[in-house]
């Protein structure tokens, strides 16, 4: 190869690589609180809430037929991929202990044991599916339509994570999101998972 060849394919390798944006190279950002958090005053107002939750896409990407609505079925695919934190379509015990106290609060009771059916060590999705608790889904189906619209989705997230009840999510009760908006692909992990009730 003549020198001036070299030197051609290394320009062209330079270029190329020049082209390609720099958030290709850039690994996703974490969310955190002042993100959403317009006035500074370290509380999440529900308006302040509604703006970001939106922008996150988290409901598109659970949204799966892209009805504008989530199915109790799409609402159960959700609560599966946000509780298998590793992704590898499997609940452990430690997952079901997070995700259960997150959602259903500290005073839900269903053991572990009762979603394992098959004493696996594990909950798969036909587990899942089989014992899935739909109270919070016909709790925030505020008009009772058998679907979730993008408001009572919202307004019930923001409900469940303002864990005192005083009408803001407050910098301590941003735990309740731990892993939600990590760069990870909601909708690629959704998908993944594919039905489970």
């Amino acid at each position: 190869m003549k020198l001036a060849d070299t030197f051609s394919v290394r320009t062209a390798a330079l270029v190329t690589t020049l082209m390609i944006p720099v958030g290709a190279f850039a690994q996703a950002a974490e969310w955190t609180y002042t993100d959403w958090d317009n006035d500074g005053n370290l509380e999440l107002s529900e308006t302040e809430f509604q703006t970001g939750f939106a922008e996150s896409g988290t409901f598109d990407a659970w949204d799966r037929d892209d009805d504008t609505f989530l199915s109790e079925g799409e609402f159960a695919t959700g609560t599966f991929a946000d509780w298998d934190t590793d992704n590898d379509l499997q609940i452990t015990e430690e997952e079901y202990t997070v995700g259960a106290e997150r959602w259903y609060g500290p005073d839900y009771n269903t053991p572990y044991t009762d979603w394992d059916a098959d004493e696996s060590g594990y909950i798969d999705r036909t587990e899942f599916g089989e014992g899935w608790d739909s109270d919070y889904y016909t709790a925030w189906d505020e008009d009772e339509d058998s679907l979730l619209s993008e408001d009572e989705y919202t307004a019930g997230v923001y409900d469940s994570a303002d864990l005192n009840d005083d009408y803001v999510v407050t910098v301590e009760e941003e735990g309740w999101f731990e892993g939600w908006f990590d760069g990870d692909d909601v909708e690629a992990e959704i998908e993944e998972v594919g039905d489970v009730y």
